[in-house]
């Protein structure tokens, strides 16, 4: 097939998560193009083409696509290119998996929570307060809180906070990352562990792809905490069908999702699930990559042939629903603390393990770490299948064995490393 006969695909975003994006249209058979503003970003070196421009630029992207004879627009893994392509796909009169509506609830915290109430969602319980932190308003929260903008993600301008004087500042930071300066203000469930859910909705139907153990660690007593191990299946997997997936099917049918992917995150406390947010994209893991190996199904796949408006009948999950896998996997995040990375070493090791299904590394020698909070401290995740859980926790621990990141000084900059014995006791 000459490239003028292959579907043209426009990919918002050419960051080191989209490389597996391109690699994977170009295995269909599509002629890709690579956009944002970064010269020379990694997935562009992949690309059929790629300019240099930003995915904001409305118009001018709008320009493009049309002079590129564009049949479909597709970005992955973060929000904000996920509304630009929701924007263009209207004006270019292209297929998008979502409405700017659906967006919306998704991502505004204090819309997804009444949502989720709407349909008997559980939900954390949130302080009411009349847009600013009044002398009633602090006597009234019980501490500790989490305060967050309703409109951020990938963690941005969140603090836990103790006391009212952390509260006022929590405040104004929350502020300062919010779109529409709203801030919401929660209940702190202080624990390091909670349980995500991927759905999979094909021609309107809800599936349920997986559900996952989620670990995280806390670093400070004001930072919130982030994910050091995913690990599939849940042990609260049954609970939770039997609780809370019959309601989120229904919110999500409720919504109008007709196709898609979608994960949901919640926390556990007290054999109780508390569900705080939702993203209708392929979320940064890429989990879709850990389905792929023990199903054959590659999600990737199903929603890039969507962009260009081919069918998606051939990726029927509907046999893997109830988040039946049959192997033990895990998603390794490595989380770093201060400093500059100066050396990486074992990763040509690592690939090498067999259960080590692929890596996404989103830190490379040079680039500075700061303790912020927020998935900027990732240096990259790594998805492992096993047959068996011995495998599986003998994999997770040769790969630290193996992985060393040492910053300018000489030391050891990641954080924390995930232990199965101890994060069986803290998910009872």
């Amino acid at each position: 097939m000459t490239d003028t006969q292959k579907k043209r695909i426009l990919i918002l975003g050419g960051s080191r998560h989209m490389v597996n994006v391109v690699e994977t249209a170009k295995k269909r058979g599509f002629y890709t193009i690579v956009i944002d503003k970064e010269a020379g970003s990694p997935a562009k070196s992949y690309a059929d083409k790629s300019y240099d421009i930003s995915t904001a630029e409305i118009e001018e992207v709008t320009k493009l696509a049309k002079a590129e004879g564009i049949d479909g627009i597709f970005t992955a893994f973060e929000d904000v290119n996920t509304w630009h392509a929701q924007v263009l796909c209207e004006k270019l009169g292209l297929p998008f998996y979502a409405t700017k509506e659906q967006l919306d609830i998704c991502s505004n915290k204090d819309k997804f929570k009444e949502y989720c109430r709407s349909y008997q969602v559980p939900v954390i319980e949130e302080y009411p307060f009349a847009g600013s932190m009044d002398d009633e308003t602090l006597a009234a929260l019980d501490f500790p809180v989490i305060v967050k903008p309703v409109d951020s993600y990938a963690s941005q301008g969140i603090m836990v906070c103790y006391n009212e004087e952390e509260v006022s500042a929590g405040y104004q930071k929350a502020l300062g990352f919010s779109k529409s300066k709203k801030v919401i203000v929660e209940r702190f469930i202080d624990n390091s562990y909670g349980v995500q859910m991927f759905y999979t909705i094909q021609n309107k139907r809800v599936l349920l792809t997986a559900v996952a153990d989620r670990h995280v660690h806390k670093q400070s007593k004001e930072h919130p905490p982030l994910p050091i191990a995913m690990v599939f299946p849940s042990r609260h997997q049954s609970q939770f069908l039997e609780t809370v997936d019959q309601p989120i099917r229904k919110m999500i049918q409720g919504m109008g999702i007709e196709n898609g992917v979608v994960f949901i995150q919640s926390l556990f406390e007290d054999g109780a699930f508390y569900i705080y947010e939702m993203g209708f994209r392929l979320s940064g893991e890429q989990h879709y990559r850990i389905i792929e190996k023990q199903t054959g199904i590659n999600l990737l796949g199903m929603m890039l042939d969507f962009a260009v408006g081919k069918p998606i009948d051939r990726y029927d999950m509907a046999e893997y629903d109830n988040g039946s896998l049959p192997q033990f996997s895990c998603n390794l995040p490595i989380l770093l603390g201060n400093g500059t990375i100066r050396e990486v070493n074992g990763l040509d090791k690592i690939a090498e393990m067999p259960e080590v299904i692929s890596q996404v590394l989103t830190r490379a020698v040079g680039d500075q770490i700061e303790v912020t909070g927020s998935y900027g401290q990732m240096f990259g995740r790594f998805n492992i299948v096993a047959d068996t859980e011995e495998k599986l926790w003998q994999t997770v621990n040769s790969l630290y064995d193996e992985l060393q990141i040492l910053s300018i000084e000489g030391e050891d900059m990641i954080v924390a490393r995930f232990s199965p014995v101890d994060a069986q006791q803290q998910s009872i």
